[in-house]
């Protein structure tokens, strides 16, 4: 039975249904890359990922798969300085800076190339936190 319990309160710590998590997934993960008509990649994802009223200033999308992000808060990444720890390996990342608005809408300038980044991760070891900071 205290095995058990054990077991339950290890798994509601590690769980990815965490609110802290999943803002994490929704706001900076997007793999596979998603295909956008046009090219507003940028002002689409906003828009879908709910950062778009009222307009986000700088937010990234990595495109890397959901195990290799939560890897850099282990064997992944490295400690880079306070809480944060820095990829080991380059990944595919689209940036999104606000240009402005226009007619209500946000407009996006976008980026996208291979870079480390930076986050962090809470205590059970899942990302938590994008440091924009630190881009390009």
């Amino acid at each position: 039975m205290l095995t058990l319990l054990l077991t339950c309160l290890i798994r509601s710590q590690v769980s990815p249904q965490n609110p802290r998590h999943e803002k994490f997934w929704r706001q900076h993960q997007d793999f596979p890359r998603t295909k956008v008509a046009g090219q507003n990649y940028c002002g689409t994802m906003m828009l879908r990922r709910r950062m778009a009223r009222p307009c986000k200033d700088t937010n990234s999308f990595v495109h890397a798969p959901k195990s290799q992000l939560k890897d850099i808060c282990g064997w992944a990444g490295t400690h880079y300085r306070r809480d944060l720890r820095l990829s080991k390996e380059q990944l595919s990342v689209t940036t999104c800076k606000l240009q402005g608005t226009s007619h209500g809408q946000c407009r996006y300038w976008s980026h996208t190339g291979q870079r480390q980044i930076h986050i962090r991760c809470d205590l059970s070891g899942w990302p938590i936190r994008f440091e924009e900071s630190n881009f390009m």
